[in-house]
């Protein structure tokens, strides 16, 4: 079994559950809060969330968005979302398996594009970043929320698919840059203590990192 097959067995065995981690909760409104502030959203933004998982972050953020496509390779995170979505009577949110790093590009074109905590699951980043940036219409937003570098101490040593023990903002904005998008800034969006596998309570710092395809 790969490392990307266990990581998706595994998310598919935990997406019932997903939810009620109050750690998961409260990144997902960090980084609603963070997008919603640092971008000019508005009700007519065609969006897609990339490696959506249950959708924390999409249901956030529904009011501010016209038409969200919520993007997940894990079919089980979507029959969650979309059990919330019926429920919640959001008619404009709309869910879809999908694997950018594997699948053909959607037909679609986006004016936003945001992901959060889905980057150091994804092997070849600066791939998926230009797939990303080719799904962005002229003068759209994408918004990258995930880890800042860190010693592997946020998911420990079992987890399976877990390529990258997070990410130098620096390094990020560069590849961004290099691909061909303006207006690149970075924030701290949130920062989570939790238990290392050592026991002790670590801090580990979140960003929200923003780019703009130019018109």
């Amino acid at each position: 079994m790969t490392e990307a097959s266990a990581n998706l067995d595994r998310f598919n065995a935990l997406a019932a559950q997903w939810d009620d981690s109050p750690l998961r909760a409260g990144i997902a409104r960090a980084a609603a809060a963070a997008i919603a502030n640092t971008l000019p959203l508005r009700t007519d933004m065609q969006a897609l969330e990339y490696g959506c998982g249950t959708g924390l972050v999409s249901v956030l953020l529904a009011d501010r968005l016209g038409r969200i496509v919520a993007a997940d390779v894990a079919q089980q995170m979507l029959a969650v979302l979309e059990h919330k979505r019926l429920a919640a009577g959001l008619a404009h949110l709309e869910t879809r398996r999908l694997d950018l790093t594997l699948d053909p590009l959607p037909a679609e074109r986006f004016d936003l594009i945001f992901s959060s905590m889905t980057l150091h699951h994804i092997d070849d980043v600066p791939r998926l970043l230009g797939r990303l940036r080719d799904l962005l219409l002229p003068g759209g937003w994408l918004a990258l929320v995930d880890l800042d570098r860190e010693d592997g101490g946020f998911h420990g040593p079992d987890v399976p698919g877990v390529f990258h023990t997070g990410f130098e903002r620096a390094q990020l904005m560069d590849t961004l840059t290099g691909l061909g998008l303006t207006a690149v800034s970075a924030r701290t969006a949130h920062t989570v203590e939790k238990s290392s596998p050592a026991s002790e309570r670590r801090q580990f710092s979140i960003f929200l990192i923003c780019a703009q395809r130019p018109m």
